[in-house]
């Protein structure tokens, strides 16, 4: 899998050969190109134990991994708004797991509904909350949801991105039930 990372560390094109050489050397990881003017660096990794493992190596090198843009969660609160035409989580709220991340948001029904993410599993089941919303987190998640509903036609998608906790950036899509 493509994985775009960040490092908060990275000042100049030295800074990007030398991450190169760092991913190059570990097993089950290739460096694809970096910018150190954004401080972001594109690998392609085998699974989430070797971007785990890099990640580690990296912060040793002192370029500890850091977010790619600023994650939807800023601003958090325990307002559950009613249902409407355009509701939308207000934010995400991700959580690293041995497997991956939970990624929860404040349903409008008033529950903590998400999805558990597995680093593992190529395209997993969307997961759904008691008022029948659907959540499906990962790339291209937006096309995959639609295409999992039994009936898209009465949803609407919303499609956020947020941050991981190693630094990718993520599509979160959530198919929420149309209100007439």
């Amino acid at each position: 899998m493509q994985v775009v990372l960040s490092a908060p560390d990275i000042t100049c094109d030295h800074c990007i050969a030398t991450i190169r050489t760092m991913v190059d050397a570990t097993e089950g990881a290739r460096f694809l190109d970096g910018d150190p003017e954004t401080r972001r660096f594109t690998v392609e990794v085998a699974s989430g134990g070797v971007l785990d493992a890099l990640a580690v190596r990296l912060e040793a090198e002192g370029y500890p991994l850091g977010e790619v843009g600023t994650p939807h969660g800023a601003g958090h609160d325990d307002h559950h708004p009613a249902l409407t035409a355009d509701w939308r989580p207000a934010s995400y709220r991700i959580e690293a797991t041995p497997v991956g991340a939970n990624v929860n948001y404040d349903c409008y029904c008033g529950c903590d509904a998400g999805f558990a993410l597995d680093r593992s599993l190529s395209d997993p089941a969307t997961e759904s909350c008691c008022c029948g919303n659907q959540i499906l987190v990962g790339p291209g998640a937006a096309g995959r949801i639609v295409s999992k509903l039994d009936a898209p036609e009465a949803f609407r998608v919303d499609v956020q991105s947020v941050a991981m906790p190693w630094g990718q950036p993520m599509e979160v899509a959530l198919a929420i039930p149309r209100v007439d």
